[in-house]
């Protein structure tokens, strides 16, 4: 096409027919070669390639696209800067605040900065081996907003630094994979970083086809990189890898395949995006919808990555995958991330994750493609707050996806409420469970599930807590960066809400964290209850950890830990909230907050230790990351010795004021300003405490004014409180009494 050796087009295409591009870039020769100089619209290039004029064939290409209408990615740059303004003004300032700052220079991955200086870049430094070097030469996640805000203002300025920093990284990426800014792995074409950066590039280069800062030479030098990694994503995704990874590969290969039909190969490479992708959600997640990583980080990334090239296809009137027969898994995606949602509007910290916002763009495609009005009730609670979706950093990259289809105004089902509070994940082990859906109710999440790959952290039977508006109890998610010294401690049973053994971590298998077995769930009026075990902690002191907990709606919640075997080590109980905390007399741990919380240990007498410690956490929405992690969060640790009976905690989380005592070995009374609880557990045989019998694995009943007026029993069959039969069952049941 442009400036080639001197042969015949049809000797090209002979010689060339069977040719494995170079990763580096194409030749002259080898993209004229796949080009089909047949399509509609090129004949002008033809004429000029048969006349041996090169240079006026990259001349009426560049003419060519810049007068193109279709076919477009997911948006329409004639349409998208206006329905931006008027639908989704809030993108607009950080989406330019972000150009602005690669167009002044800033050429980074936060931690990692690169030097610039005036137009030389240095691509080669990576002082500290940080692997976030990738996301700038080989993901590109920098260059997102250029084309966007070029489209957003018509500012000549985006273009140039556009044109200036991609011609500089094309130039240099011989010296970039030799070099490999010392990671030990050549850091643009590992794994998926083509597939990212290719939809970065298709992306930008549609947006800014008008601009004059796109010289022919340019043109030529845009479409040898699209040419060059889609067919290296082509031959290294034939066949079916698990995890998030190859999701990510293959978006750029189905995305450049759908927006440039003029190369010979596109549709083998939308074909095989789309095959993967299918695989991905046939056999990469749960039959709940839970991608296998459990971590709601990865999950969202497999639904931007599928989402762009569903959204892509439907933009140009071709079969998606939201149409597929697939269809029914995606939606389970959707609606498995659409269960998560905290009632404070974050998705949780699962795993490596950070606590996030970005699911209402993933719920509004949801709401569009699947014609969901619970995801759109959803998405519309988060936009009419009027501020821009998050996710490790201040902006999520998944705001990118917001296009014209995103119109609220395009379907006519009216937005109504999810059709249960509480949900039981079952196929990926989580129970969650809230009061509803305002800042300020309850939300508990209990995981015991297995993770099937990598990003997951050794901590089954964990929990988070959120009331009144704020975390409680929090997980440590991830920070951005997996060289931080905090990564091994996030990346740790010990940094989660659970009993460790001598502070280990329960034992991984085959690198993946193992979860646990759930032995029981209930959502009854008035509470709830889950309980189960892991195993993590067999091979290295012959161990099984098993917890409850018991959580009133309106009430205290109840924490029981038990570890059997493991005599002669030391257990710990790890609490990691986020509120500010005060270790007083028999060992109550004062949180404050918005509220006032006490933890409070039911035997006192029995901890060895109290330990208070401060540790790193995930970042919260619209917090910054200083040093790319999150903030100091204070831990409280209760440490007690393993005796030949296991060990017990018996803690309380009790909002405002009150208290816990043990009353027999398998029964508490909780005092709140609420009322008094008395709990009882499963023991060797049914007894009578506080006027309390039960043969239930969890009973419980609240007093009033000295008077029982509420009840719970778990997986019992009979209840007797103040002598009066309130359950006599010939088989167990969980449910609200009397």
């Amino acid at each position: 096409m442009l400036i080639v050796p001197m042969l015949t087009v049809a000797l090209q295409a002979v010689c060339l027919a069977n040719a494995v591009l170079d990763p580096s870039r194409a030749s002259d020769a080898e993209l004229l070669a796949a080009l089909d100089l047949e399509h509609p619209g090129l004949e002008t290039v033809r004429d000029a390639v048969r006349e041996k004029d090169y240079a006026a064939a990259a001349r009426t290409w560049a003419e060519y696209f810049r007068a193109r209408e279709r076919p477009t990615p997911h948006y329409d740059r004639a349409k998208w800067a206006d329905f931006m303004r008027r639908t989704y003004p809030q993108l607009i300032p950080p989406i330019l605040e972000m150009a602005d700052a690669v167009a002044g220079g800033e050429i980074a991955h936060p931690p990692i900065t690169f030097k610039v200086d005036g137009r030389a870049i240095d691509w080669l430094s990576n002082p500290t081996k940080d692997t976030n070097y990738v996301s700038v030469v080989g993901s590109q996640w920098f260059m997102n907003p250029l084309g966007r805000a070029y489209l957003l203002t018509g500012d000549e300025r985006y273009a140039e630094a556009f044109a200036w920093v991609f011609e500089s990284w094309y130039d240099n990426q011989d010296a970039i994979r030799a070099h490999q800014g010392g990671l030990g792995f050549e850091p643009i074409y590992h794994a998926y970083y083509p597939g990212i950066h290719t939809r970065i590039l298709a992306d930008n280069y549609y947006a800014m086809a008008a601009s004059p800062s796109l010289t022919p030479a340019l043109h030529a030098k845009i479409l040898k990189q699209l040419l060059t990694s889609c067919d290296w994503l082509h031959r290294d995704n034939r066949s079916y890898r698990p995890g998030n990874q190859q999701v990510g590969a293959v978006v750029g290969l189905g995305v450049t395949g759908i927006v440039f039909p003029e190369f010979k190969a596109a549709e083998q490479w939308v074909a095989c995006a789309e095959a993967r992708m299918k695989e991905h959600l046939r056999e990469d997640f749960f039959p709940d919808g839970a991608h296998s990583e459990l971590c709601t980080q990865y999950h969202k990334t497999c639904l931007r990555d599928m989402g762009y090239l569903g959204m892509t296809a439907a933009a140009n009137g071709r079969p998606s995958l939201f149409g597929g027969s697939e269809a029914q898994a995606l939606e389970r995606a959707y609606d498995w991330l659409a269960k998560l949602v905290m009632p404070t509007g974050q998705t949780p910290a699962l795993h490596s994750a950070v606590f996030a916002t970005d699911w209402a763009i993933h719920l509004a495609i949801g709401a569009r493609c699947f014609e969901r009005p619970d995801f759109r009730w959803l998405a519309q609670r988060f936009w009419e707050q009027g501020v821009a979706p998050c996710q490790k950093g201040p902006v999520s990259l998944a705001c990118f996806l917001v296009g014209e289809q995103l119109d609220p105004e395009a379907t006519a089902r009216a937005p109504r409420g999810p059709e249960a509070n509480s949900v039981h994940l079952e196929p990926s082990g989580f129970a969650v469970l809230r009061t509803g859906w305002d800042a300020n109710d309850r939300y508990l999440v209990f995981q015991y599930g297995w993770p099937k790959s990598g990003h997951a952290y050794p901590a089954a039977l964990s929990f988070l807590l959120a009331m009144n508006g704020e975390l409680v109890a929090t997980h440590p998610g991830s920070p951005r960066s997996y060289r931080h010294p905090a990564y091994a401690y996030c990346h740790s049973t010990r940094a989660h809400n659970l009993v460790t053994i001598d502070l280990a971590d329960h034992a991984l298998q085959r690198g993946i964290a193992p979860g646990g077995t759930l032995d029981a769930y209930a959502d009854l009026p008035g509470a709830w209850y889950v309980s189960g075990y892991h195993d993590g902690y067999q091979e290295a002191c012959g161990a099984r950890h098993h917890r409850s907990i018991l959580a009133i709606k309106d009430g205290p919640i109840l924490i029981r830990d038990r570890i059997v075997g493991a005599e002669g080590h030391t257990a710990h109980w790890n609490f990691h909230t986020p509120l500010e905390t005060t270790v007083g007399e028999d060992c109550v741990a004062m949180l404050q907050g918005r509220g006032t919380y006490r933890l409070c240990p039911a035997r006192p007498h029995e901890i060895a230790d109290v330990k208070q410690d401060a540790r790193w956490m995930a970042v919260l929405p619209r917090d910054c990351q200083p040093e790319d992690c999150g903030k100091v969060v204070p831990v409280v640790r209760y440490e007690k010795p393993i005796g030949p009976e296991g060990v017990e905690f018996c803690i309380a989380i009790i909002e405002g004021e009150g208290g816990i005592k043990a009353l027999a070995p398998q029964t508490v009374a909780i005092q709140t300003s609420g009322g008094r609880y008395v709990v009882q557990y499963r023991g060797d045989k049914p007894s009578e405490a506080a006027g309390v019998m039960s043969d239930a694995e969890c009973g419980c009943v609240r007093f009033r004014d000295g008077k029982p007026d509420a009840g719970w029993v778990i997986e019992g069959t009979r209840v007797t409180v103040m002598g009066e039969e309130w359950l006599n069952r010939q088989d167990p049941v969980s449910l609200a009494l009397p």
